[in-house]
């Protein structure tokens, strides 16, 4: 069984502990353990499970919160890989601190902020995967990171903040900004993703590979416009083609500019996919027809959002079933002009989007990069 990360709308240590304990994962009998460093506080509510560390301590330096950690982690009878995922979290951590101290003077060198919190989080975190076992894990993309600023000791930073920022950078998570002006990627949800090493999957590709057994939700402590919430998923792979039903939605659109009806193509990400087509309309008007399609749980967000970007009066609905094969998605690490790249292949084609990425950071038109990486050039590129 595979465990899938979908961080939509926020990951941070304590929401994926939440999601974890909400998936069905035994912790309450190990809280105790955490007794002289914090306490941890588990609330299971409607909208998730809500994950509450209050600490005892601030700062150590880094090798006392090493020590520390090894200690929690043996009371835990944790064994050695997942010792070493928490050790690695940490580690993570420690090393985007030093950076964003060296490149913002914020902070001080060689001590480990907020060490109660992370040493919880990331031995809680390692626990709770070591209790549930699962063969592989995924993440799915993109992984959002919020966006304004974030307010803390060392004073206000556009999001991502700047421990964030490395990770992301460092450890080439695809993240993206959006879907809200606040943080939603906290450099301890970072710092997890980057120590798991996930397979990362787009998020409309899920149900075309997996089958969901069961899901679990950790709740996030912001009041936002939309649930800060984090969901994982144990899901078993598809091998077969199969039937499904998605969601059609159409409307015409007689008086809404071209560049409207350009933006629409990039403006709903829940969208599996969008189709204008230009008809003729009541008078005998030029109009056009849109269609959308999504899955039912995204089908309230997508209804809204056509509302909101076209003005349209009304939204025609239709449920519909169609076969679909299965997509694996291969990820492979390139590197270009002295920098490594993850990128992510369907049937052998490299993804444009991830193509269109390394372009820009390159200089490398996108035409290039891939007659170098299908030429059989994957591992190096030369300049």
């Amino acid at each position: 069984m595979a465990l899938v990360i979908d961080p939509r709308t926020g990951l941070a240590g304590d929401m994926f502990i939440g999601a974890l304990i909400d998936l069905g994962v035994d912790v309450f009998s190990i809280i105790d353990t955490f007794s002289e460093i914090a306490e941890v506080n588990i609330n299971r509510e409607t909208e998730g499970v809500q994950v509450k560390v209050i600490p005892k301590f601030d700062e150590l330096s880094f090798n006392e919160a090493l020590d520390l950690l090894k200690r929690i982690c043996d009371l835990l009878s944790m064994n050695e890989k997942f010792k070493q995922l928490a050790i690695r979290i940490v580690k993570i951590l420690f090393e985007a601190e030093e950076w964003a101290h060296k490149e913002y003077k914020i902070g001080h060198p060689g001590v480990l902020h907020e060490a109660s919190d992370i040493i919880v989080d990331a031995s809680l975190s390692a626990y709770a995967l070591q209790q549930l076992r699962a063969s592989e894990i995924y993440c799915l993309y993109p992984v959002y990171y919020g966006g304004g600023v974030v307010h803390f000791s060392h004073g206000v930073f556009e999001v991502p903040a700047p421990a964030t920022r490395y990770i992301i950078s460092k450890y080439n998570i695809p993240a993206e900004r959006g879907p809200v002006d606040t943080e939603l990627l906290t450099p301890t949800g970072a710092a997890i993703l980057a120590a798991l090493q996930p397979l990362y999957l787009h998020r409309l590709d899920l149900r075309k590979n997996f089958e969901i057994i069961s899901s679990g939700k950790g709740r996030g402590a912001k009041k936002l416009p939309i649930p800060n919430v984090l969901r994982v998923y144990l899901a078993k792979k598809r091998g077969e083609v199969f039937l499904e039903k998605v969601i059609e939605l159409e409307t015409n659109l007689d008086d809404v500019s071209p560049e409207v009806i350009g933006d629409l193509f990039s403006s709903i990400p829940e969208a599996l996919d969008i189709q204008v087509v230009p008809v003729i309309g009541k008078k005998n008007r030029p109009a056009y027809l849109l269609r959308v399609w999504c899955y039912e749980e995204d089908e309230k967000e997508v209804v809204n959002e056509i509302f909101r970007l076209t003005g349209t009066l009304g939204i025609r609905r239709y449920v519909i079933e169609r076969y679909v094969r299965p997509r694996w998605v291969k990820v492979k690490k390139i590197r270009v002009r002295g920098k490594e790249f993850i990128i992510r292949f369907k049937d052998s084609k490299p993804e444009h989007e991830d193509l269109l990425r390394i372009s820009r950071e390159t200089g490398l038109s996108v035409v290039e990069l891939e007659r170098m990486i299908l030429s059989g050039d994957i591992e190096v590129v030369n300049e």
